[in-house]
């Protein structure tokens, strides 16, 4: 039975559980100071699928009381202040306006500052090289105890990732998100695994991240994205029926290992222009295709469907998922890893 006025429809809202788990989260991070919970929500809530003129926008925010503690654990420099406010939802939602078109991709990061007169915000510069820690990476491994930081991350639409320092963390699902889907980073986690799996150390453990910091940008620039990923020594598959093979294919374990043994200008150019080829790779239509090896064999890969899911119009899914699933029943026979994200965020991984 409603408990609203006669006359007034019933209104549900989740915010108050919403603002009830952030409070939690920033009194284990240590920032659970009045007026801070409400406008963290705000962010939360707007990362969760921002867009300006349309498109989404990927930024990722800090949010803390020291700015100098903040740039020493991020990694980040060049702080550019923006604008001041209160401790507000509208300051909130204004200093994304300003500084989230300026912090896509790996290059600037935004802050949020708690001063005595509210917040101050602005930007501050992150070093994009895919074999440097991200900012959230380095909060993983932090120990500072004195500080007091959270970051926030969208993972997939409506998915947000809370960061604190150390090994503190939440998930927070919103507007249908299910809880039970797999992480985004989780399933690239297992792709990057997949890819490296013929890889001795230590460039199993250096090429890995590389490929994690990777795919995670050509994720949240792709329309939809699938990856085949072969076995060591191959080059093909009768499975492919069209698409581009390269004649030589891309040797990241080369050009990971050349930079960590000489890092000179050359071999960071090799590593940073491989990392945005694959990127573009990701973008095409079709199926991108590497090896367990690390890799880079070809792009804009097409298979043929059997005749059984030809044959299903009423099939749950799209030709990008279908294509999917042929992917995984060749897993463990001229497969090893079988990765897939769709259009609308949902992402998976097969490895054998």
């Amino acid at each position: 039975m409603s408990n609203s006025a006669p006359g007034e429809s019933p209104v549900l809202s989740f915010r108050h559980l919403l603002s009830d788990a952030v409070c939690s989260f920033l009194n284990e991070a240590g920032l659970g100071s009045a007026q801070v919970g409400d406008p963290l929500s705000e962010l939360v809530v707007t990362l969760s699928r921002y867009r300006e003129e349309g498109e989404p926008l990927f930024p990722v925010a800090f949010m803390g009381d020291d700015l100098e503690g903040m740039l020493r654990v991020l990694g980040g420099s060049d702080p550019v202040a923006i604008g001041t406010g209160p401790r507000t939802r509208e300051t909130i939602q204004r200093a994304l306006k300003q500084c989230a078109p300026l912090g896509q991709g790996r290059w600037w990061s935004l802050y949020v500052l708690l001063v005595p007169e509210g917040f101050a915000y602005g930007i501050f510069r992150t070093e994009p090289f895919p074999l440097v820690e991200t900012p959230l990476e380095r909060m993983r491994r932090a120990g500072d105890g004195s500080l007091r930081l959270v970051g926030v991350l969208q993972l997939a639409e409506n998915v947000i990732e809370l960061r604190g320092l150390g090994g503190l963390y939440r998930h927070i699902f919103l507007s249908g998100a299910r809880a039970e889907v797999t992480l985004p980073t989780v399933a690239m986690d297992e792709l990057a695994l997949g890819l490296t799996a013929s890889v001795k150390e230590p460039a199993r453990s250096l090429t890995r991240d590389f490929y994690r910091r990777v795919l995670f940008e050509a994720m949240q620039a792709s329309h939809g994205t699938l990856v085949a990923v072969l076995p060591k020594g191959r080059e093909g598959s009768p499975m492919f029926v069209d698409g581009v093979l390269l004649a030589e294919p891309i040797d990241m374990v080369a050009r990971v290992m050349r930079y960590h043994e000489s890092p000179d200008v050359a071999a960071a150019s090799a590593v940073s222009s491989a990392a945005q080829l694959l990127r573009g790779m990701m973008a095409t239509d079709g199926i991108t295709v590497l090896r367990s090896d690390g890799h880079i064999l070809g792009y804009n890969v097409f298979i043929r469907h059997p005749e059984s899911l030809i044959r299903e119009p009423a099939r749950v899914g799209g030709a990008r998922r279908r294509t999917y699933e042929v992917l995984c029943a060749w897993v463990g026979r001229e497969l090893t890893t079988a990765f897939f994200r769709s259009q609308d965020g949902a992402i998976a991984c097969c490895r054998d």
